[in-house]
């Protein structure tokens, strides 16, 4: 059933559309998830090594990775997009589907025209996404990790693992029991100020909460204290009990304000930052990240003028080949714009060039792509030359046969 003018001036997708945005959400989304996931499974390792060494919670480790997310999104969106727009063009050529498109009268404008719309839609997803999302998960990511780690130790102590807990301060127990708090074969290494090691070794220790039951503190038993004094001779101290000088906090302070790093500010607070009298950070890092984080999003727009081009061909070599040369675009011009981000840290230029002028070509890029390869689908400047490549090679293999040839005789 034909859709009626009026659904057409309303912009109601046609079934074209519907059909081209149904080949590439699905390959679209598996490429997400697969890239989210190995991301994240990486990561994931890492926290969990990092809370195991500190005594806190591996649980944790899922809360840190949830909020991983937003940042890891942000660079996997343009991979998944690419991906699905090659998946389902390429499908549609391998099928005989464009053809048969384009025999009828389908223009190659017709079909990249809804791929374009959900690049624009996507657009506004990544600057959700990275502009607002990102930077808030960041500070909670950051909050998590000096609330578990890097200040409060919940007094856990893992068996033969070293726990580097704050000031300098490292221990390791042999044996440790259930409840973690009943330590055997203690060793303990405190690095203090101007180069004086004091390393302390005892037969038991009890974790146990201060008389007032505000911290924790750590009580050996039969022990000896070596301090290290560098060219002087070590002093030795016996003990039959001892309790260690450092307490712990059952609880870390209040983490800092948000907005320590602009990449924690918002589009929006970027915006105002940028504008200020006197901005929280230097005024060239926050337009950079502010200029950094819309062209990145606004690339996914223009994404389709890439990839139609180079996703319209039946062979199989030239395929393989358009497919890294798409690979290696998409990898250049992010590479690029986390050059001009770094070049406008360092006030080399302007950030709005910086971080605009790698978009720009790449749009330019794109567009020559496409205009060029419209007329004679998947003849593009990038299969000329491989073809040529390909003649060349064959030459230069039948001369050097031939010649072989010629010296046997």
């Amino acid at each position: 059933m034909a859709s009626s003018p009026t659904a057409r001036r309303w912009g109601a997708p046609r079934t074209l559309d519907r059909y081209v945005l149904a080949l590439t959400l699905k390959p679209m989304f598996m490429s997400l998830g697969v890239v989210l996931m190995a991301l994240l499974l990486e990561r994931l390792l890492r926290l969990v090594d990092m809370l195991a060494t500190a005594g806190a919670p591996i649980f944790l480790a899922f809360a840190l990775s949830a909020n991983l997310i937003p940042h890891y999104l942000g660079f996997a969106l343009p991979a998944g997009f690419a991906l699905g727009v090659f998946s389902a063009v390429s499908r549609l050529s391998a099928g005989a589907e464009l053809e048969a498109m384009l025999a009828s009268g389908v223009s190659v404008q017709s079909i990249t025209r809804p791929l374009i719309a959900l690049g624009c839609a996507l657009s506004l997803i990544s600057i959700v996404v990275v502009g607002y999302l990102s930077p808030l998960c960041r500070y909670t990511y950051r909050e998590i990790v000096n609330q578990s780690v890097s200040y409060a130790w919940r007094a856990h102590a893992p068996a033969a693992t070293f726990i580097s807990v704050k000031d300098g301060l490292t221990i390791t127990a042999d044996e440790v029991d259930k409840t973690g708090r009943q330590l055997k074969g203690v060793f303990i290494q405190n690095r203090q100020t101007a180069g004086v090691d004091v390393v302390t070794t005892a037969a038991g220790g009890t974790l146990e909460l201060t008389p007032d039951k505000t911290a924790i503190q750590l009580k050996l038993h039969n022990g000896v204290i070596v301090r290290d004094l560098g060219a002087q001779r070590p002093s030795t101290l016996r003990f039959n009990d001892f309790v260690l000088d450092k307490k712990f906090d059952l609880q870390a302070p209040p983490f800092r304000p948000r907005g320590g790093s602009e990449r924690e500010l918002t589009l929006t607070e970027l915006w105002s930052e940028m504008n200020a009298p006197l901005p929280s950070n230097p005024r060239e890092q926050l337009a950079a990240e502010f200029h950094s984080r819309l062209a990145r999003s606004l690339s996914l727009a223009f994404v389709p003028l890439l990839i139609v081009p180079l996703s319209m061909t039946m062979r199989r070599s030239a395929k393989i080949a358009n497919m890294a040369t798409a690979a290696i675009t998409m990898v250049l011009f992010h590479n690029a714009m986390q050059i001009g981000e770094t070049l406008a840290h360092k006030n080399v230029g302007p950030p709005a060039v910086m971080c605009w002028v790698p978009f720009l070509l790449f749009l330019a890029l794109s567009l020559w792509l496409f205009r060029t390869s419209t007329d004679r689908p998947g003849d593009t400047a990038i299969s000329r030359a491989i073809d040529k490549a390909h003649a060349l090679v064959s030459t230069l293999a039948q001369r050097t046969v031939g010649r072989f040839r010629t010296a046997e005789v």
